[in-house]
């Protein structure tokens, strides 16, 4: 759909400003462009209507924060990533709002995902995909030396500064999780959950992003 609609405008605007040659990457900034901005909307508007707003934004910062830079799986499509990551990182909202509740110590939780991605980043990051390797050896070494930084420079924060623990809590299943998705284990959890919702996809909507029509 966003593939399509970028398309159109592209070929709309080329035709408008005389520079029909350039169709094709006017339709790839827009595709990029309009993804973005239906990621934001989706990560703001879900989260918001269900009350859970300020818990998935801690869970989604430290996240993607750490997936700069350690890298890990991802799905083959668009729209597998969005629906994959809004669902996990809800979840992980819903559940940061109820754990202070509990008697888990949020600062506890923190040095728990600390300690993990720390190890993760020594011996698994910076973790690439065939559609996106890492070649050069600086460039590796540079990203596992601010994978390991990150971890470390989060705890840092969480416990310097006072900070309500359900934020903390979701902050430390963000880091939790995404080190997670560095491991092999999570490759092959991402590679299901990628499969599942291309079948998914395949039986609601027939004939259109099936798992063979993955990107």
């Amino acid at each position: 759909m966003i593939h399509n609609l970028a398309r159109k405008i592209a070929s709309w605007l080329s035709k408008e400003l005389e520079q029909e040659e350039r169709a094709a990457v006017m339709a790839y900034g827009l595709e990029l462009l309009l993804g973005a901005v239906v990621k934001v909307v989706c990560f703001v508007t879900i989260p918001l209507l269900l009350g859970i707003l300020p818990q998935v934004m801690a869970v989604l910062l430290a996240s993607v924060v750490f997936r700069l830079a350690a890298g890990g799986a991802h799905c083959t499509a668009y729209y597998r990533c969005l629906i994959g990551s809004l669902t996990t990182f809800t979840g992980l909202g819903f559940l940061a709002r109820w754990l202070p509740e509990t008697d888990i110590p949020a600062q506890g939780m923190a040095l728990a995902a600390t300690l993990f991605a720390v190890i993760v980043a020594l011996f698994r990051a910076p973790a690439d995909t065939p559609a996106k390797p890492i070649t050069r050896v600086g460039h590796r070494r540079a990203l596992k030396v601010i994978s390991l930084l990150v971890p470390l420079c989060y705890v840092a924060v969480v416990w310097f500064f006072p900070l309500r623990r359900d934020l903390v809590a979701a902050s430390a299943l963000g880091l939790a999780f995404q080190s997670f998705t560095v491991t092999p284990a999570g490759y092959r959890f991402i590679e299901w959950l990628d499969v599942f919702l291309g079948r998914l996809h395949s039986i609601l909507i027939p004939g259109k992003g099936g798992v063979k029509n993955a990107a």
